[in-house]
C-alpha cells in the first residue's frame, strides 16, 4: 500500500477507534449545536440575474418535479449565455480603448489594449478547451449511466460560473463596468 494511504488508513483507524463509544459508555460533554436551517433559494428567471458567488440550484429545490437531464441543460445554456455576454463586453470594451488609442495617436496605449485583447481571446479559448476536457473527465466514471449527462452539465454549469467570477475580478478595474 503506498504511504499516503497508509496514512489515511491509519488516521481514519483512529477516528474510528476514537469515535467509537464503549459498551456502557455515555457521553457527557455539552450536545453539538443543531445544523443551521436550510434557506431556500429563489432563483431569478432571467440570466445573470444573481450577483457573482450566489449560486443556488433550481433543480434539486424542485427535484419533485423537475426531469434533471432538462433543468441541467437549460441551468447551463443560460450560465453560457452570461459568460458570452460578459466576455462580449470586455472585448467591445477594448475595441474602444483601441479606438480611443488611435485618436490619441497613442502608440504605447495601441499596443497595451491590442496585446491584452489577444491575450484574452487566447486564454478564453484555451480556457474552454479546459472546461470541455474536465467535465468529460468528471462524467467519464459514468460512462454509459443515466447520471452522466447531469454530472456533466452540474460540471460545465461549476466552472462557467467561475470564470464569469475571473472575468469580473480581472476586467471591472479601475471602475470599468463590463456588466
Amino acid at each position: 500500500m503506498p504511504p499516503g494511504r497508509i496514512h489515511c488508513a491509519l488516521f481514519l483507524l483512529g477516528c474510528a477507534v476514537l469515535c467509537t463509544p464503549q459498551a456502557g459508555a455515555q457521553f457527557t460533554g455539552p450536545k453539538p449545536p443543531p445544523p443551521p436551517p436550510i434557506r431556500p433559494v429563489t432563483i431569478p428567471a432571467e440570466p445573470g440575474a444573481l450577483p457573482p458567488n450566489q449560486y443556488g440550484d433550481p433543480c434539486e429545490a424542485n427535484a419533485a418535479t423537475v426531469n434533471f437531464d432538462a433543468c441541467y441543460a437549460d441551468q447551463f445554456k443560460g450560465v453560457d449565455q452570461d459568460l458570452n455576454r460578459l466576455y462580449r463586453n470586455v472585448i467591445l470594451a477594448f475595441e474602444a480603448d483601441i479606438v480611443d488609442a488611435h485618436k490619441r495617436s497613442d502608440r504605447g496605449q495601441l499596443h497595451y489594449d491590442a496585446t491584452a485583447l489577444l491575450d484574452l481571446k487566447n486564454a478564453q479559448t484555451e480556457w474552454t478547451k479546459y472546461r470541455d476536457l474536465e467535465c468529460d473527465a468528471a462524467g467519464q466514471q459514468l460512462q454509459g449511466g443515466s447520471i452522466r449527462p447531469i454530472i456533466v452539465n452540474k460540471c460545465l454549469i461549476l466552472i462557467t460560473r467561475h470564470r464569469i467570477d475571473d472575468i469580473r475580478a480581472a476586467y471591472e478595474i479601475g471602475g470599468r463596468n463590463i456588466e
